[in-house]
């Protein structure tokens, strides 16, 4: 093997950059000061462009390691990466970064072909932080034809710190996937809103899917009040699933023995 063929070498790439980024962090001796962080993500940009892609991708993991901020505009750039490893790469490390300017590029790519850059950039969006523009835009998502898109929005949502009520989360509880269905019920409860109750006894007792109406309970059981008990209670009893059954008197013990039971509304988590 040539030492240029060794030094592109993907394996070795990965062990040098481990060394690096290790070096560069750690701060342990060496005779030649080590680089930088903004030194060491410069010379990692530069790799983003790199032909072989496990090159790009292992490239952005690094810088995803480093977190130095003036990683941000390249791996933006990397979100249009052919390859989607590298954009899923990408995505993990501009959360790593924290960059709140790249949560409009992460929310597009909640709409990515790849589910693995999907689900890389709702986690991303979760960790740098809460954006009213962003969620308005996760909520645009769920409006999506393409079920994976709208899956993954509900996942965004749900990884934000807050989520804020609104008819959009209400219209998608009627979505025509489950899996959706299920992210929006769980969305919806961290509001922490009364208004969102009615939505949540509407879908434990009417939705299709088993898996639905047993989240419903369980965000029932962590955000509801002394009026929903008798709606849970029949669930408990009659449901035709065994898990949602369970989940509803899970739900009922939980409202009817906290400490606040029968004195009003009760929003805490």
């Amino acid at each position: 093997m040539s030492s240029e063929s060794f030094l592109r070498n993907p394996s070795y790439l990965a062990l040098l950059l481990f060394l690096v980024v290790s070096l560069t962090i750690s701060g342990c001796y060496v005779e030649v000061p080590p680089a930088t962080p903004a030194v060491v993500s410069v010379r990692l940009n530069e790799l983003l462009a790199d032909p072989d892609p496990d090159v790009r991708r292992t490239a952005a993991e690094g810088l995803g390691k480093i977190g130095h901020p003036s990683a941000s505009s390249g791996l933006i750039a990397a979100l249009a990466d052919r390859d989607p490893h590298v954009r899923a790469a990408a995505a993990l490390a501009l959360g790593r970064v924290g960059d709140a300017k790249s949560g409009a590029a992460l929310v597009e790519h909640l709409s990515d072909s790849s589910e693995s850059v999907r689900t890389a950039s709702a986690l991303a969006l979760g960790e740098i932080g809460p954006s009213v523009s962003h969620e308005k835009q996760m909520l645009h998502t769920l409006r999506q034809p393409e079920v994976s898109s709208r899956l993954a929005a509900s996942r965004a949502l749900l990884s934000l710190e807050t989520v804020s009520f609104s008819k959009d989360l209400l219209s998608a509880l009627d979505d025509p996937n489950a899996q959706v269905r299920q992210g929006v019920v769980a969305a919806l409860s961290e509001t922490g809103d009364v208004r969102s109750l009615p939505s949540l006894v509407r879908i434990l007792q009417n939705d299709a899917d088993a898996g639905v109406r047993a989240e419903a309970a369980f965000r029932l059981g962590k955000v509801g009040d002394a009026g929903v008990v008798p709606a849970l209670s029949v669930v408990a009893e009659k449901d035709s699933n065994p898990t949602v059954r369970q989940w509803a008197h899970w739900a009922v013990r939980q409202i009817t023995t906290s400490p606040g039971f029968g004195s009003g509304n009760r929003q805490d988590q």
